[in-house]
């Protein structure tokens, strides 16, 4: 596994059981977090706001796959973002010009690391777009409601649906990776 950091929350994430617990515990607090905002969706419709901010959350700082923090190397396979200029300036005077030339191995993925990054997207994306077509049924509902459901339960439906998608867009695949992922030897 290509982890930037070993730990979360001050847990050692080396060993696969560990990692699967961490990623049950966040799914269980999102899960609850959007069951709340699901729940009163009609008197306070701004709730949705923190599931949303939970999730990036959980996303940037502890699974990674999007910045510089978290378990797993940064997806899109950029590179860092420089440092400021005044420390590129001093760091120009006192260093030799072949310590400036830093190695890429550290941010860059390889190949294994890109097909199982691509492998990861497939898997996570199969659930979101059944999702979309739920939610593409539902809202054709909504235009013509059934006499047994009423237009508010369809609208409640449709945003649960959203946001669960919306959810698991944002962590499934830095989830798959650090649930299949082996131990990692040190």
């Amino acid at each position: 596994m290509t982890e930037t950091h070993y730990t979360a929350f001050g847990i050692p994430m080396q060993r696969r059981s560990a990692r699967r617990k961490l990623v049950i515990a966040i799914y269980f607090t999102l899960a609850l977090i959007c069951g709340i905002t699901i729940a009163f969706i009609r008197v306070a419709p701004y709730l949705y706001n923190y599931a949303i901010y939970a999730t990036l959350a959980f996303s940037f700082v502890v699974f990674g796959g999007m910045g510089r923090r978290g378990l797993l190397k940064p997806f899109p396979n950029k590179p860092p973002r420089p440092d400021p200029a005044m420390v590129t300036v001093v760091q120009l005077h006192l260093q030799p010009k072949t310590l400036l030339a830093k190695d890429d191995s550290a941010w860059r993925n390889d190949e294994r690391e890109l097909s199982r990054r691509d492998l990861a997207h497939y898997q996570a994306y199969q659930p979101i777009s059944l999702a979309l077509v739920i939610l593409l049924c539902l809202t054709a509902v909504a235009n013509r409601p059934w006499s047994w459901i009423s237009l508010p339960v369809l609208l409640q439906i449709a945003f649960g649906v959203a946001l669960v998608a919306t959810v698991m867009y944002m962590t499934l695949p830095a989830a798959i990776i650090l649930w299949t992922e082996p131990d990692i030897e040190l």
